[in-house]
């Protein structure tokens, strides 16, 4: 740090946890302001302590294997550095998530026989099956709490203009489909951060490969109870902000539109017609202006001819005016005038091997 910062420890906190795991030098002093208890582990004696039993001994094993990475790792602009009260992303839930399959199965099972002491009769059938090949993560916190857990990596990228890349659609065959949200993926086992990101554009977003900087990472911790499975979800999702620094070529990815003006067009006439018989029309005049603006947005596909991405360049106030309930209708008004590029086969396995033929050195830190 450039200068002296004070951090109040509260009760129950941990200090120095990485001592435990690697060879730490302290980088500050604690002070006492009030009479308080301390409790003191000794490295050896809890390593011995985990090796009389088998699971302990590997859950022990894994969470010290996944702290050290993050220790040794954990810089600027990916992270803050470590310090004596906090190394990024060491909470249990986020090691868990990087542990071998055997131990997060190991892990599940022990939380999923709590829960159904706590839940009763009711069926967890989908979610143990999903447990027992490490599809879905369950954990029990610190306070007692059963949690299914899934970390999310996504990317916010701006342009110069102050544009955002949203992705905006998604196809399978013929069928386009709206999807708003932020490009990214699932942070799988054994991952760190800057792992995730590296899979990210080399799978997804290639064409941003070398040609964005790196400004620095928001944590989102959301938790809600999955309606599919019926437990508390925690969802972590990390939010790496990027600048774009070279201009991105794709005039032979970008779709075309079945007469925009037709869309908004239909919407005015529509409107016209409800208002004189008394009715009410599908969009008001906020919605009507968003798809006016939308239609001059130019939209990229990116992916096969089976499958792939639909993504834009969005001003901020439009990618918050998507992101309403009114938002969400009006984008399936536009996806839905989309025309795929006509790009032949060939063409288009050319253009992924020279994407993937960039010789790079490596893009991240690793976090």
């Amino acid at each position: 740090v450039g200068s002296e910062e004070a951090t109040f420890v509260a009760s129950g906190q941990w200090m120095c946890e990485a001592s435990l795991w690697v060879v730490w030098t302290h980088v500050g002093k604690a002070e006492a302001t009030t009479t308080c208890q301390l409790l003191s582990i000794k490295g050896d004696a809890l390593s011995q302590s985990l090796s009389e039993d088998m699971i302990l001994k590997d859950i022990g094993r894994e969470y010290c294997v996944q702290f050290h990475k993050r220790v040794t790792t954990a810089c600027p602009p990916h992270s803050p550095w470590p310090t004596d009260l906090h190394v990024p992303f060491t909470d249990y839930c986020d090691l868990v998530v990087a542990m071998s399959k055997q131990v997060q199965v190991a892990i599940g099972r022990e939380a999923l026989g709590q829960l159904v002491v706590q839940r009763g009769a009711r069926s967890i059938d989908k979610l143990a099956d999903e447990v027992d090949v490490a599809k879905s993560i369950v954990v029990v916190t610190e306070t007692g709490a059963i949690i299914r857990v899934v970390s999310l990596v996504a990317l916010r990228c701006e342009d110069e203009e102050g544009r955002v890349l949203m992705q905006v659609g998604k196809w399978d065959g013929e069928a386009v489909q709206r999807a708003f949200q932020l490009p990214g993926a699932k942070q799988e086992r054994d991952e760190l951060l800057g792992d995730t990101l590296e899979r990210i554009l080399d799978t997804r977003l290639r064409f941003l490969r070398n040609k964005i900087q790196f400004m620095g990472i928001v944590r989102e911790i959301e938790e809600k109870e999955s309606k599919e499975y019926g437990v508390q979800t925690r969802y972590m999702r990390s939010i790496c902000a990027a600048r774009l620094r070279h201009d991105v070529s794709l005039s032979d990815r970008k779709c075309d539109w079945e007469q925009p003006e037709a869309l908004v067009a239909e919407q005015v006439s529509t409107l016209r017609s409800m208002q004189a018989a008394g009715g009410q029309a599908q969009f008001d005049v906020s919605q009507r202006q968003l798809l006016k603006a939308l239609c001059e947005v130019d939209v990229y596909a990116i992916g096969g001819a089976e499958s792939g991405n639909l993504y834009a360049w969005l001003p901020p106030d439009t990618e918050s005016s998507l992101g309403t309930p009114g938002g969400d209708k009006v984008l399936q008004h536009w996806i839905s005038g989309l025309r795929l590029p006509s790009v032949p086969a060939e063409r288009s396995e050319a253009l992924d091997e020279c994407m993937l033929g960039f010789e790079t050195p490596p893009l991240l830190q690793q976090v």
